[in-house]
């Protein structure tokens, strides 16, 4: 009988189990771990919100109230969630597409107000999947989306990011429209020399400031040193205002002003507006693929990072409870116009290597957040956006893990044509799509490979294990012919798992009676039926018969409600039973000869025939003095 060693059930009172022993000494713990991570999240969620091309307060209301729903509903004691990456750029690529497709002819304030309300629609649907998902207890769904197609996504999500932000770092006019990455790469290129000098060198300055404190030691908060660093040396220079030049008696303002994080919207306001999210029907065909690729995005991201810290940590998590917690998260931002959510990597890493004890950390890391926020606002507005862009840069290279990248291009050639055509899908096509190339690709390759069942002919021995087939009777007649099938015998199998059983017959005449050993076959199903009964139907019109032992209890189950025992006929079939391993094999050999009409050397038989289940059981001792040696069908 199997046992479930572990139930996935979703409570609404996982942080309980955080509170219990919660003393001042965890609590100190979780505090210093969160405001270490608090100091990395300001500047992170507004550089995602730039990214994503939506007002910042979008990016820090998502690390604020929408991480601390995640923490109290999900699992993982060490886990960071708000935006990330990957997402921003997701949501740029869909967000800008929706835009460009139904609300051209907007521009400036009515554009932004626009783009907010498409956020409030495309996070409502990506809570509503992740709450769903968790609820059926779909989380290890995400087990059949192999790793090189998110390390070609993330590898093409970090040129998104690298192409979309040079243009903010070098101060180069944003090529509007909808367009692909080649193309804005292209663009790029054509107009670096219309680049803004004065915002380069900002963002110049700001990058190679960020890698040195980087190499310097890791526990410096590089970004709030460099973002501040940045903002004195532009107020010093007094590059915060536009300058008026005359050309032949004509006043101009050339565009010689680095542009500020005040520039791009107001980060005074730390309480959201609570409203019901915006829902317009028109774009719902545009919106529901694109809300299920960010969606799943989220879900692997959240549970990529609480694995690889849980393998460090050693709990025990439940997956199904951690997309729960980020699916009401993302419900939320929904309501208060906040950015879509997922686990961060390096958040998560900082709240873990800091000495994070509980999911109070990273709630706490929330109310440093906001803190900051409102009492440091006045601050924040005179960062310049060319530093936020360095600090994307630089966050866009270690999203890239170049351990796992070449481990994917060198492990098979599978691997590596997922990877590829998912890193260059990016490029060429929209982010989006590119993501569902890579996970159709996945999906298919694993079919592929799921659908090849492993047929093998053995001999028996004289307790009734099966041996190897001796090559030097290979192409020996023989009339009774054990076939031991392993694999997945779902619909993609059944007609190679007909066609080859078939090709045995066919094979040899002399063959009368063919036993099938089904013990390590799994996932049996209605078309596997239909060719056992197709089979099973050329056999007798042939004359000949089909055995099947070693069934499982799940095999049995479908082999009677599609009503394939009668057609086999319950003599024919021999349940497995772990407290007899062998005697399956030894009824059914015994079936067979009788079937054959072979009675072969049996030196002793005893016969108890009992009733169980319905089911009459003969059991028999059979001394069977056969020896071989693989011979691979398949």
């Amino acid at each position: 009988m199997a046992l479930n060693h572990f139930s996935d059930e979703l409570s609404l009172l996982s942080f309980k189990k955080d509170l219990t022993g919660y003393s001042f000494d965890i609590f100190r713990q979780d505090a210093m771990a969160a405001l270490s991570v608090a100091l990395m999240t300001v500047p992170q969620a507004m550089a995602y919100a730039m990214l994503a091309g939506l007002p910042l307060t979008c990016g820090l209301f998502a690390a604020i109230y929408s991480s601390i729903i995640a923490a109290i509903f999900g699992s993982s004691r060490h886990l960071v969630v708000g935006p990330s990456n990957a997402i921003a750029i997701l949501v740029q690529s869909g967000t800008s597409e929706i835009l460009f497709t139904h609300y051209r002819g907007l521009s400036g304030a009515e554009l932004d107000i626009m783009s907010v309300q498409v956020l409030t629609q495309l996070c409502l649907l990506i809570g509503i999947f992740q709450v769903l998902a968790a609820g059926c207890k779909l989380g290890r769904l995400t087990q059949f989306i192999s790793h090189s197609v998110v390390v070609g996504y993330i590898s093409g999500a970090a040129i998104a990011v690298v192409i979309n932000q040079l243009f903010t770092f070098l101060g180069v006019p944003t090529f509007e429209g909808d367009h692909s990455l080649y193309e804005k790469a292209a663009y790029l290129v054509t107009h670096a020399l219309e680049s803004h000098w004065p915002t380069a060198l900002v963002g110049i300055s700001s990058l190679l400031l960020l890698i040195f404190f980087k190499r310097m030691d890791k526990r410096i908060p590089a970004p709030v040193i460099t973002l501040a660093l940045a903002g004195v040396v532009v107020s010093i220079l007094n590059l915060t205002v536009f300058n008026s030049i005359e050309i032949e008696g004509i006043i101009e303002q050339r565009w010689q002003k680095v542009l500020l994080v005040g520039d791009s919207g107001n980060v005074y306001q730390v309480w959201p507006i609570f409203a019901f999210p915006f829902f317009d029907t028109s774009i719902m065909n545009q919106m529901l693929p694109f809300a299920f690729a960010v969606a799943l995005l989220s879900v692997m991201e959240t549970s990529s990072v609480s694995k690889t810290i849980a393998a460090s940590s050693g709990q025990r998590l439940s997956t199904n409870q951690e997309i729960f917690g980020v699916g009401l998260g993302n419900l939320l931002s929904s309501f208060i116009s906040a950015m879509p959510v997922g686990g961060s990597p390096s958040r998560s890493g900082l709240n873990f290597a800091n000495g994070g004890q509980t999911r109070m950390a990273a709630i706490l890391n929330a109310v440093f957040v906001a803190f900051i926020l409102y009492s440091f606002s006045f601050l924040i507005m005179h960062i310049p956006l060319a530093a936020l862009s360095a600090l994307l840069l630089v966050t866009a290279a270690n999203i890239i893990n170049p351990r796992h990248f070449f481990l994917c291009i060198k492990a098979t050639s599978s691997d590596a044509f997922v990877l590829w055509t998912t890193l260059l899908s990016c490029v060429f096509f929209s982010l989006d799509i590119a993501f569902y190339i890579g996970i159709i690709l996945s999906i298919t390759l694993y079919l592929k490979k799921a659908a090849i069942p492993q047929l093998v002919e053995y001999d028996i021995d004289d307790s009734g294990e099966l041996m190897n087939l001796d090559l030097n009777k290979l192409h020996e007649h023989k009339t009774i012919r054990v076939i031991k099938v392993e694999g997945e015998l779902f619909f993609g199998a059944a007609d190679l798992f007909q066609t080859t059983l078939k090709t045995i017959a066919e094979d040899d005449t002399s063959t009368r009676v063919i036993i099938l050993q089904l013990k390590n076959a799994r996932d049996i199903d209605a078309t596997v039926c239909l060719a056992l009964q197709q089979l099973c139907d050329y056999l007798r019109g042939s004359g000949r018969h089909l055995v099947a032992c070693g069934l499982t209890q799940q095999i049995w189950d479908v082999l009677s409600d599609s009503g394939m025992i009668e057609q086999i006929g319950k003599c024919n079939l021999f349940i497995f039973d772990e407290r007899h391993p062998h005697l399956y094999m030894l009824k059914a050999l015994h079936r067979a000869r009788e079937l054959a009409k072979e009675p072969g050397p049996v030196t002793k038989e005893s016969v108890r025939v009992t009733e169980e289940d319905g089911v009459a059981e003969a059991i028999k001792e059979v001394i069977v003095p056969v020896n071989v040696n693989a011979k691979s069908v398949i």
